[in-house]
């Protein structure tokens, strides 16, 4: 599925992808609307696309198997790759993920 998943995000525009750029990066609509001055009703209207096109059945289905492309990549953040994850901030009284 990864194969024919990457080959349908190849065919997506360059703001579809860079939308789901953005949500593969945990990014909310609110935020990616942000980064890409647009409204949330934009972005969320740009994943209703991306969902035809690529046949997710929801955001959840969409993120799962743009994840397993593993080495597809999106028009966000300078067209990083997919399986990179998201940079979090450090949870207050946790290090090394375990509480202190």
């Amino acid at each position: 599925m990864s194969d024919e998943f990457q080959q349908v995000v190849s065919r997506l525009s360059d703001r579809e992808k860079e939308v789901l750029g953005h949500l593969v990066h945990g990014d909310t609509y609110a935020a990616i609307a942000h980064r890409m001055n647009v409204s949330p009703h934009t972005v969320d209207t740009y994943l209703r696309r991306i969902r035809a096109k690529t046949g997710a059945r929801s955001r959840m289905h969409l993120l799962l198997l743009a994840l397993s492309t593993g080495n597809a990549r999106a028009g966000a953040a300078g067209g990083a790759p997919f399986d990179e994850a998201p940079h979090l901030p450090a949870r207050p009284g946790w290090a090394d993920g375990h509480p202190v």
